[in-house]
């Protein structure tokens, strides 16, 4: 095997690895809360997970992120970051969320704006704005303002599943 083949063949296993990494990590985080909000119209406990690709400075593919959300008041998220090619494994935390005016209805989403604490290797960043959108029954997303947080979540929205529990018979 040529040395150009044996790279290309370690960093394909080494992605795989990591992907293989960041779905034992999802399957196996406690579900935490993402905000403290009211849910109007909606019925039973809403929850899931986070499995997103986010970009780096570069604006090109570069973290695995994922971790567990809850809709309902709790503790806040916890997120696992790791590199595309397994390595810089570390946290993040969103604590103190905190909505601004009433969410906004556009088809079958519904969108939660407000500020957030989110934790970074400097420090925290508080007042951070974070827009959670519930898309349809099944799938959400998760946007945290890039010019707050050094651009570490990088430019696009983290996505993740939804799950339903309900509540009252409904």
């Amino acid at each position: 095997m040529t040395p150009k083949k044996r790279q290309a063949l370690t960093a394909k296993s080494l992605i795989i690895i990591a992907v293989t990494v960041a779905i034992v990590t999802m399957a196996s985080a406690s579900v935490a809360t993402i905000a403290s909000a009211q849910q109007s119209q909606t019925s039973g406990i809403k929850f899931g997970s986070i499995a997103s690709i986010q970009n780096g400075k570069d604006g090109k593919p570069e973290w695995i992120l994922s971790g567990g959300w809850e809709f309902i008041n709790s503790s806040s998220p916890g997120f696992n970051m790791v590199m595309l090619n397994g390595t810089a494994p570390h946290k993040h935390k969103i604590t103190d969320f905190k909505m601004t005016g009433s969410p906004t209805k556009s088809g079958i989403a519904t969108t939660y704006n407000g500020t957030a604490t989110v934790t970074l290797k400097t420090g925290p960043a508080s007042d951070v704005p974070i827009s959670i959108k519930l898309m349809g029954p099944r799938a959400m997303s998760l946007w945290i303002d890039p010019t707050k947080t050094e651009g570490h979540f990088g430019n696009t929205p983290i996505y993740g599943v939804q799950q339903v529990v309900e509540v009252g018979g409904k």
